[in-house]
């Protein structure tokens, strides 16, 4: 079996959701919610303690190595917009 690939939102949402996280790591639910669709994903700053978290709510999922591989799939920014 296969594992789904996680996304910024799908991690969120297995941590309990944006209100959930963002009180957990002590930021505002506008933060959290940006991560869902900010190029990147969720910066690397807070990747130690969405670990952490997913560690104590049971979510083996979330890694450092599945937060690393979110970037490394994100297109740049510059590739999206050069022509083709």
């Amino acid at each position: 079996m296969v594992a789904p690939m996680l996304t910024p939102g799908s991690i969120i949402d297995a941590l309990g959701g944006t209100g959930e996280v963002a009180a957990a790591l002590s930021l505002s639910d506008s933060t959290v919610a940006g991560w869902r669709k900010r190029p990147g994903g969720i910066p690397a700053p807070h990747w130690a303690a969405l670990v952490e978290l997913a560690d104590a709510r049971g979510k083996p999922e979330v890694t450092l190595q599945a937060l690393a591989t979110l970037v490394a799939r994100e297109p740049s920014r510059e590739a999206a917009s050069a022509p083709a």
